[in-house]
């Protein structure tokens, strides 16, 4: 059997033998294998792996094993995009056996964002304006922003139709709105108190007295 310039033997190993081989070096390391690590212990090269798979971590992956560089393995984004809502990135991580780093760089990159992915779409706020008007149901005013008493809620009784103003009110918590009753007991004189301390002029802007 003819040797290689590494001194190792020529032989046509199959993609099983490999497979078996990295899983082999994997227990006894006690880690994923690197390119490099792989040419100290007898066996295919690194080399002929590559050759054999095309790509270095996709022969780490057909082995079951997750690259050095963390990457997500067949099945685990499917995980993370039903799981993310219920789960901290610390919990999704511990049961996929990563880092809490990696799970959140895959977020970032799908935009499945913490408290920002939800209603928060152009089909949810047309509705919501559909429903309830195009004016702040508080004060009347026209420009207005769409606001979630629960937040993210798909429920349209949970939402509302607010002005910049009222929705700073209830945001910044000054008022408790939690309902849609609220809107009227609660937001509205708090809001007709605020607006009876303002004074307009046509010549010069706002006043306050």
């Amino acid at each position: 059997m003819n040797k290689t310039r590494d001194k190792r033997f020529k032989k046509d190993y199959s993609k099983r033998d490999i497979l078996e081989y990295i899983k082999g070096v994997s227990k006894y390391l006690g880690h994923t294998p690197s390119f490099r690590e792989i040419d100290d212990f007898p066996g295919p090269s690194a080399r002929t792996i590559v050759r054999r798979f095309s790509y270095w971590n996709a022969a780490i992956k057909q082995a079951g094993l997750r690259p050095q560089v963390k990457q997500l393995l067949t099945g685990e984004r499917t995980y993370i995009r039903e799981n993310w809502r219920k789960m901290t990135d610390k919990k999704v991580a511990k049961k996929l056996g990563t880092t809490s780093e990696v799970i959140k760089y895959y977020r970032m990159n799908f935009d499945l964002w913490k408290n920002k992915k939800g209603t928060a779409r152009s089909t949810f706020r047309k509705q919501a304006i559909k429903l309830y008007g195009e004016s702040c149901e508080s004060c009347g005013v026209k420009f207005c922003e769409w606001h979630h008493f629960v937040p993210r809620s798909k429920d349209s009784n949970d939402w509302c139709i607010l002005c910049p103003t009222c929705h700073a009110a209830v945001t910044r918590r000054l008022v408790k709105v939690e309902r849609r009753s609220d809107i009227h007991s609660k937001l509205a004189p708090f809001v007709q108190k605020l607006y009876s301390g303002i004074k307009f002029n046509s010549d010069n802007g706002s006043s306050y007295t």
